[in-house]
């Protein structure tokens, strides 16, 4: 139990943090920025689903606006206060809460998996910080009890393998320790104390006041209304909703320390380490990454009708939210949440964004190039191996490396010696030496989240 005097602090610190975030909410539109109301002229006078935005800088708000409707039935506007679901940026609640329990001496990171479900595969080595860090090998796609009738993806701490299903574990052990749901932990230790009183567990059969719809383009040049992904029962890797102005409150919080405490964060917000000492792009709850030379703690979510991103820059204390209630994917007429976030940082930090640096082409000799020459078979969930292709070949063009997964052939670019993307799809591919020398597989990694190991046949 935590004493009363721990109790009262914590009360007044979070108190306080819900203080400073009301005071500096502005009220007058000189506040918005052209440059970034530019961004959405595509809505205008449309028919159209938009999105909120906010954007923080050293405290005070800087931009506050929403664009395009949150109902086309009904021809009701997106507001700033406007309720959107908010899909994987619910990860980095789920990991507050776990490390709350941590530092309340619930449990510990090192805990083994062992101690909360003892029959789920390789329950003795996975730890409560590979489920954080996406580097326990669950599998994904699947449910808790599918997955623990399934052999790990990769050894724990063996790469990064981006897991929904290892969130909802941890969803489960939060469910466990507390003795109360996950929602209902959430409410009393994150939501109510910080008057989040527009952010819960989404469900289809809930009134939620102020909810936008989600919608999909048609193909035709119009709207569909998405079909709904309920996320009630499973809801710690991507089920909850909320709205820019609560997660304003929430990234204050984070802050001033009012949750968890400042060493806490900070570790969250350290890459994690996987065998071998290699550091990955992913935290407690955190995608991690640079953008235009800047250090950005962030996290984005996609959910049938809706996309969502938070990109913080704390060496800047900048923080910007984007919620639209517009899927990613087909591509509609603005682009994902985390696209524009990372165009308003670049209007409202524009003076502390570096150059754009052109992508690097790295000259890699011929005869480099012919050891990846060959076939390689992926190893993969099948989602992944319909989408990415399970068997690719390698050929050498004069002094380009060239992939091909079907009929048509794409161009690699050199990063390094080693590694070499492509300016088609976020995808990397890493090729491995044996203690020989030869070269037996690659490593593609996706989107920078997802780590599969492609093994040569020929």
């Amino acid at each position: 139990m935590v004493d009363g005097s721990r109790t009262a602090r914590r009360t007044a610190l979070l108190c306080l943090c819900v203080l400073s975030v009301m005071t500096i909410v502005p009220s007058a539109r000189e506040n918005r920025s052209p440059q970034v109301d530019a961004l959405f002229a595509s809505l205008d006078g449309k028919q159209a689903p938009g999105a909120a935005v906010l954007a923080v800088r050293d405290g005070t708000v800087v931009h506050r606006a929403a664009y395009g409707l949150a109902s086309l039935e009904l021809g009701v506007p997106n507001r700033p206060d406007t309720v959107f679901r908010i899909a994987s940026v619910t990860k980095p609640f789920t990991a507050t809460a776990i490390l709350q329990l941590c530092e309340r001496g619930k449990l510990a990171l090192d805990d083994r998996l062992l101690r909360f479900l003892p029959d789920f595969p390789g329950a003795g080595e996975i730890t409560i910080r590979h489920l954080l860090t996406h580097t326990a090998g669950v599998p994904d796609f699947v449910s808790v009890d599918e997955a623990g009738k399934l052999p790990l993806e990769s050894r724990p701490g063996e790469r990064l393998n981006y897991s929904n299903t290892g969130y909802e574990i941890l969803g489960r052990i939060i469910e466990a320790v507390s003795g109360v749901s996950y929602e209902d932990y959430l409410a009393e230790n994150i939501f109510r104390p910080l008057q989040m009183s527009h952010t819960g567990v989404d469900s289809r059969r809930r009134i939620i006041p102020g909810r936008a719809a989600g919608y999909q383009p048609d193909g035709k040049g119009g709207f569909a209304n998405a079909d709904y992904t309920e996320s009630g029962k499973t809801p710690a890797a991507g089920g909850l909703y909320s709205t820019v102005d609560d997660l304003l409150r929430w990234d204050q919080a984070l802050d001033s320390g009012a949750l968890i405490r400042p060493d806490t964060v900070a570790a969250a917000f350290r890459p994690a380490t996987v065998n071998g000492g290699r550091q990955v792009r992913y935290g407690f709850g955190w995608m991690l990454g640079t953008h235009r030379g800047l250090r950005e703690v962030g996290h984005g979510g996609d959910i049938s009708g809706y996309n969502a991103y938070i990109a913080r820059y704390p060496d800047q204390r900048f923080t910007v939210i984007v919620l639209s209630n517009m899927t990613m994917r087909p591509a509609g007429p603005i682009p994902t949440a985390g696209d524009l976030a990372h165009r308003i940082a670049e209007i409202l930090l524009a003076d502390r964004m570096q150059p754009e640096q052109p992508a690097p082409d790295v000259q890699v000799a011929p005869s480099i190039l012919d050891d990846y020459v060959g076939r390689y078979r992926l190893e993969a969930p099948r989602i992944i191996l319909q989408n990415a292709g399970e068997v690719f070949a390698f050929t050498r063009e004069g002094s380009r490396l060239v992939g091909q997964t079907g009929p048509g052939k794409v161009p690699l670019f050199a990063e390094s010696e080693t590694t070499f993307y492509s300016t088609l799809m976020p995808a990397k591919i890493t090729f491995v030496r044996n203690d020989a020398g030869k070269v037996t597989e690659f490593i593609l990694v996706l989107a920078g989240l997802r780590e599969y190991r492609a093994v040569r046949i020929e």
